[in-house]
């Protein structure tokens, strides 16, 4: 077919319309170069986790060693710790914990002051009636002698008295005169024979005394002398 030569430019510009929007040549390819380009060029957006909150600290046991156990509960309510988390005992063996025993005092804890109290922490307060009976301890014993290992101390060693010295027989005046002896089986301040009697007048005299002269339990001064009218030797 032939075109009109007054009718070929409208058809050469008809023909570039046509490219144009059919996207052939060289523009479109370098316009959608240049967009890819800034599309990579474009810094992406990172998202931040959010920082987790740190564990709350929990509290600390308080040193409850010589408060009494009232106290001891009312200071643990003030923490939250319900009474049902408290155990309370006596801290000996022989001893039982009456009922009512807000004014013992508690001895030992557990936990001990100062350590950590978590909310699931049990917590157990030994008690004694007295506080001094808190140091007194034998194996875990208030009454050493309730302790199955006391042994009784000896019994003191008593020592024998010592015998009575015996008695310092006094031996007999032998002096010659009214001399007077006190005579272990006579009278105080009269003379003595030499076998350790009373002078008696009139009676026989030992053979070792004749011839001395003493005082008699009379009180007279008799000599011990032959007497051939009885026997010999007597005291006249």
């Amino acid at each position: 077919m032939r075109i009109s030569r007054h009718l070929a430019p409208v058809a050469v510009l008809g023909v570039l319309g046509v490219l144009a929007l059919t996207g052939c040549g060289g523009a479109a390819p370098q316009a959608d170069a240049k967009t890819n380009t800034a599309a990579t060029a474009a810094p992406s957006r990172i998202a931040t986790p959010t920082p987790t909150p740190p564990a709350p600290t929990p509290p600390s046991m308080p040193e409850l060693t010589g408060r009494t156990a009232q106290a001891s509960r009312e200071a643990l309510a003030a923490l939250s710790v319900s009474v049902t988390r408290i155990t309370i005992t006596a801290l000996h063996t022989d001893v039982t914990l009456p009922e009512v025993h807000d004014t013992w005092y508690v001895c030992t804890t557990t936990p001990k002051g100062g350590d950590p109290l978590p909310s699931t922490t049990d917590v157990t307060l030994n008690l004694a009636a007295k506080q001094a009976d808190c140091a007194v301890s034998h194996h875990g014993y208030l009454d050493e002698k309730n302790d199955p290992a006391y042994t009784p101390p000896a019994p003191p060693t008593t020592k024998a008295p010592a015998p009575d010295p015996a008695p310092t027989k006094t031996k007999p005046s032998t002096t010659t005169g009214g001399a007077m002896t006190t005579c272990p089986d006579g009278k105080s301040g009269y003379a003595c024979t030499s076998n350790g009697h009373p002078v008696v007048d009139g009676q026989f005299c030992p053979n070792a005394d004749r011839g001395r002269t003493a005082r008699a339990t009379n009180g007279t001064t008799v000599t011990c002398s032959y007497d051939p009218s009885v026997k010999p030797y007597r005291w006249q």
